[in-house]
């Protein structure tokens, strides 16, 4: 009851029991006292009094006194052993109504105000206080109900105003609740306790910025430790507000910014306050959350890590703020691991539970975990329906959830190397929704994946149209720039999202490819034959060539050099070839070209050689190339040996269907300075024949036929007529990955036959078996042993070698 009414009740009570006891002048005394706040006196007196009052009043008093006092339990003893059976009046019901309250005994105060409102209907403190009680029970809508009828009744009535507004906040209706108490402050802006239940209203709903200037500006109405509580409020709304996704680019990290310059202030007001230390530390974990939407993840994990030391156990919501700065900085172990911590304290009706487990999805697949991540996005894609129905809507409404869940099934799927069942999935999301620009965004970087570049550039021009700055979209088209050799476009995708997104991982990504594609290349290829080796390779037979290319000149060029060596033992002696060679590499759309000028010496003199070469992609699928060279690079070493070169002209037509399906036709034509002609077919193709997240199996097939129009009594290898056919079985195995970091096996298995004219057909043989590496995006090197075995001229040679080749960007 407010405090004016209070003593009002005090007042008229006090009369009452004056006129009938004007022979008592000690008791009025003690009314005088118990009036002015001093209780005691008065309740030691009628104290003494139960069971044998000397006046029907003394009851009625001391129930009214010692609920003033704060003695509900002293008010309940009262009333249930005395007051029941009695015509008490409605003040001092009132008050036994709300001694029950106080003590949470709700339904016997619902039973009291019954009572009261049946002999008293027109009594408005009894009919509020139902109303609060009824919200307190949990009978929310009909106190709202009870509550508004009152309001209609009397809507100038700023008590009535309070009490629905009271009913409407425990109904979970902060913002009515806030409406009915600040049209209650309009009615009595000079009341302390109506500005205080403002004050409260403005908290529940959520508004502590608004609370906090209204508390500034009303001072009387808290202490230190409530303006310091609201402080942190409203650093917590900033910190809540700082991390929406939907701010703009320019300000998106203004509120981030402002939310921790707050905190830096309070921790700094309060380091000397040791009863604030609670404060401190709850402003200490929100600003966790200003440092995660300031992506300043790094500073993030330090503050953590100091929690962490004191003790600090932190509330699922900062948890979440840590799992994802764990992500970002590439420790996903740890990641998934506080997610789980977030997702068992919460349930699927949290805003945020999917999201938690897309963090965890994330986090398992960058941890390589990838059949737990797949077994994690089927459940949920199975726990979601497409449709969900409403609370008072007929119609089922989509549900948002169903959706990022099948995307992430989707994903799962790619992540797992099964890029068919992933392509369809997308397809048929974005077939479903084609304005869903997201969608078709994702769409498009697996067809990169997949090796079909223009198809995704068709893509993401559709989605040009409705999104044109989304930074989504950018980052694919550099991507796609860049596998396209769009250099121009990709320097302009690159240098705006990084711009204006220098914090995002994907523009980051874009722009450390961007500046791979801008290094010099260094490539090296060697080999070194184990044994005496065959008549057509020699024996103890060795090479290597390397080749080092500028960095891109005008975008388009690049000069390169190089030089190598190989040397093996022959019949005839051991064979030398030295050469340096440098030309000119240009590279556009769809196209590249190189023209190369080569110094040769092989034990015959100086020779020049000169080599042009092009490649043209068609689509997608088709691409042709050809190369036309003067003193070939494939000339048999054996045959320099004798100083018998060869000039050479060739040309291939690939076909590729995806990374699961190639075939390759090739054609080549050599002049030998002996005079000989020589015409090689070469027909291969490669299927996949299984895929698992680490494995991959592929059934290779080759058919070779060659030709030769010289004589057979010559140095090097030239038979007249031959015809292979070699199937071949390919396994690579991922031994380790990590982000940029791959390392794998590869074992290649391979026995057909090879049919030469005048020699008849044999089997040949074929084993090898390699390991990779790959660095940073920049190193990328490989070492093979290999065996074949197989006819020359009738005689059956083995050959087995150490293969290396290299490729550094610097």
């Amino acid at each position: 009851m407010p405090c004016g009414a209070r003593r009002a009740t005090l007042f008229v009570n006090t009369l009452l029991l004056s006129a009938c006891l004007q022979a008592q002048p000690h008791y009025d005394a003690l009314l005088e006292q118990a009036r002015a706040g001093h209780y005691q006196p008065a309740l030691s007196f009628l104290r003494g009094q139960v069971g044998g009052w000397a006046s029907p009043r003394y009851l009625s008093d001391h129930l009214l006194i010692a609920g003033w006092a704060g003695e509900d339990a002293e008010v309940v003893r009262l009333y249930e052993g005395y007051g029941a059976q009695v015509a008490l009046p409605a003040d001092v019901l009132t008050g036994v109504a709300r001694a029950y309250r106080n003590l949470r005994l709700w339904q016997p105060a619902l039973a009291v105000y019954e009572r009261g409102l049946t002999r008293f209907p027109d009594h408005p403190p009894m009919a509020l206080g139902q109303v609060l009680v009824m919200a307190d029970a949990g009978q929310t809508q009909q106190a709202v109900r009870r509550g508004l009828r009152l309001v209609q009744q009397a809507p100038h009535d700023a008590e009535r105003r309070l009490a629905l507004g009271y009913a409407h906040l425990r109904d979970g209706q902060p913002h009515a609740a806030l409406f009915q108490i600040d049209r209650a402050r309009e009615l009595a802006p000079q009341r302390s306790d109506v500005a205080s239940e403002y004050l409260t209203a403005l908290q529940r709903a959520g508004l502590a910025e608004q609370a906090l200037a209204f508390a500034l500006a009303h001072p009387e109405l808290l202490d230190a430790a409530r303006q310091r509580q609201l402080q942190a409020d409203a650093l917590a709304a900033l910190v809540r507000m700082a991390d929406m996704a939907t701010r703009g680019e320019v300000e998106r990290f203004r509120l981030a910014d402002q939310a921790l310059a707050d905190a830096e202030r309070l921790l700094q007001a309060w380091a000397e306050l040791p009863q604030a230390r609670a404060d401190s530390l709850r402003v200490r974990i929100d600003r966790l959350g200003a440092l995660h939407a300031r992506v300043r993840m790094a500073e993030l994990l330090e503050h953590y890590r100091q929690l962490q030391a004191e003790g600090v156990e932190l509330p699922g919501y900062a948890l979440r703020w840590v799992a994802s700065a764990l992500l970002y900085l590439r420790e996903p172990e740890q990641a998934a691991e506080l997610y789980r911590r977030v997702i068992a304290g919460e349930n699927d009706k949290h805003p945020l539970w999917l999201a938690d487990h897309q963090g965890l999805f994330y986090a398992l697949v960058e941890s390589e975990q990838l059949e737990e991540a797949h077994r994690l996005a089927t459940r949920l894609a199975a726990q979601q329906p497409p449709r969900l129905y409403q609370p008072g809507n007929p119609e089922a409404e989509p549900n948002a959830r169903w959706l990022e869940a099948q995307v992430m099934q989707a994903n799962a799927e790619l992540y797992l190397n099964d890029t068919p069942a992933a392509t369809q999935a997308f397809a048929q999301l974005a077939g479903n929704a084609p304005n869903n620009s997201s969608l078709r965004t994702s769409l498009a970087s697996l067809y990169q994946v997949r090796g079909w570049p223009r198809r995704a550039e068709d893509e993401l021009k559709v989605v040009e149209s409705t999104a044109p700055r989304h930074l989504g979209l950018e980052v694919q088209q550099g991507l796609g720039a860049l596998q396209l050799q769009e250099w121009r476009q990709l320097d302009l995708l690159t240098d705006d999202v990084i711009r204006r997104y220098p914090e995002n991982l994907q523009a980051q990504r874009l722009d450390k490819l961007r500046r791979v594609h801008h290094m010099a290349e260094l490539r090296i290829t060697a080999y070194r034959g184990l044994g005496s080796g065959s008549s057509v390779s020699g024996g103890h037979d060795l090479g290597i060539d390397s080749v080092l290319y500028s960095e891109p000149l005008h975008d388009d060029w690049r000069l390169f050099g190089g030089a190598g060596y190989a040397s093996a033992d022959f019949e005839e002696g051991r064979g030398h070839h030295r050469w340096q060679r440098g030309g000119l590499e240009w590279r556009v759309r769809n196209q590249r070209l190189e023209a190369e000028v080569s110094r040769h010496d092989y034990g015959h003199g100086d020779k020049l050689g000169l080599r042009l070469n092009g490649w043209y992609d068609i689509d997608d699928h088709w691409q042709y190339g050809w190369s036309a060279q003067s003193l070939s690079s494939e000339t048999p070493l054996r045959a320099l040996n004798a100083d018998i070169s060869a000039d050479s002209l060739s040309g291939f037509l690939r076909w590729r269907a995806d990374e699961r399906r190639e075939w390759r036709a090739s054609l080549a034509a050599a002049h030998f300075s002996d005079g000989n002609d020589r015409l090689g077919l070469l027909l291969a193709g490669s299927e996949r024949l299984y895929t698992a997240p680490t494995w991959q199996a592929d059934l290779g097939l080759e058919f070779s036929a060659a030709h030769n129009n010289g004589s057979a009594d010559v140095p090097y290898f030239n038979p007249a007529a031959e015809f292979g056919v070699l199937p071949s079985l390919s396994l690579s195995h991922s031994l380790y990955r990590r982000y940029q970091t791959a390392w794998s096996q590869q074992l290649q298995l391979g026995l057909g036959s090879n049919s030469q004219r005048d020699y008849g057909s044999a089997a040949v043989g074929l084993i090898g078996y390699g390991q990779r590496l790959r660095l940073d995006d920049r190193f990328d090197g490989g070492i093979t042993v290999s065996a074949l075995s197989r006819e020359y001229d009738g005689d059956r040679e083995r050959e087995m070698s150490v293969l290396l080749d290299l490729n550094y960007r610097f």
